[in-house]
């Protein structure tokens, strides 16, 4: 048998819900975007097909999978989708095909996106999903609609004080805190699987948006803020919590994830370097 793994960025499962009209929301995408395609194949048989295929002009490209071995009988059949001209796009895994994204370089939508790069200290904590491959740790790139908006976020300390005799109060320990509300959506909403894909990132060691480091608060989850009307479209609202970390391997993640190809890199500002 084989399956997608449910850490790829694109969605093949289809919505059976017919109780109201979809979400209007195309997935965006921009060229430079690291797009992995990952099929994980255990005692299988059959041949993995996978072509891109241009929804304008009909053109279909072969997908030429990388192919490496778990272990005697998992293989994982993995392609990083790159460089696309400007247009709407499908995947088609041996006759499944995803929901049509876009790939588009106008920074006036793209400005309205957040680029979501996620990965796992190592390949032990899930069976669904591989991120170091030949010992290559590989970062998936997600562009989710949204952001961060300052009225969501809230403040907080954990400190420690002393009271003397006199009623004199000294601070012994004192760190500060910052929370932040992620906004998953725009004014069309998102699909539902949206929030699906957050939750499920957020289970990963190394979860970037726009280049920073965050983790989930606690234990929070993705919540419905609205509903658009007669769609199953939503906004969701996600708590999170801004990693600080400043170490040898933060430095070798912020330079896996702006890496396009072996020649160029993408800008991303950072607390470590600002390019």
């Amino acid at each position: 048998m084989y399956r997608i793994s449910p850490f790829t960025p694109l969605f093949f499962n289809m919505n059976s819900d017919t109780s109201s009209y979809p979400s209007r929301y195309v997935q965006i995408f921009s060229p430079s975007d690291q797009i992995m395609v990952q099929v994980i194949a255990q005692y299988e048989s059959r041949k993995i097909t996978g072509k891109i295929i241009n929804v304008n002009t009909g053109t279909e490209t072969e997908i030429n999978w990388s192919v490496w071995s778990l272990n005697s009988h998992d293989t994982v059949y993995y392609y990083v989708i790159t460089s696309l001209s400007e247009g709407y796009y499908v995947v088609d895994i041996n006759g499944i095909e995803s929901d049509v994204f876009r790939i588009t370089s106008d920074e006036s939508v793209l400005k309205n996106t957040t680029l979501i790069q996620y990965s796992m200290k190592d390949n032990k904590s899930r069976q669904d999903g591989v991120f170091w491959i030949s010992d290559n740790q590989f970062f998936f790139d997600w562009r989710a609609p949204g952001g961060f908006m300052d009225d969501d976020w809230s403040f907080g300390v954990t400190n420690e004080q002393y009271t003397d005799s006199d009623y004199n109060v000294s601070e012994i320990y004192s760190r500060e805190f910052t929370y932040k509300s992620f906004t998953l959506g725009n004014s069309l909403g998102c699909p539902i699987w949206y929030a699906d894909l957050l939750n499920r990132i957020l289970s990963c060691t190394y979860v970037y948006f726009n280049g920073e480091r965050y983790i989930r608060m606690e234990s929070s989850v993705p919540e419905v803020n609205k509903v658009i009307d007669s769609r199953r479209s939503y906004v969701f609202k996600q708590a999170l919590t801004f990693v600080d970390v400043v170490d040898n391997s933060e430095s070798d993640n912020i330079m896996k994830i702006r890496r396009v190809d072996d020649s160029t890199f993408r800008k991303v500002s950072n607390r470590l370097l600002t390019v």
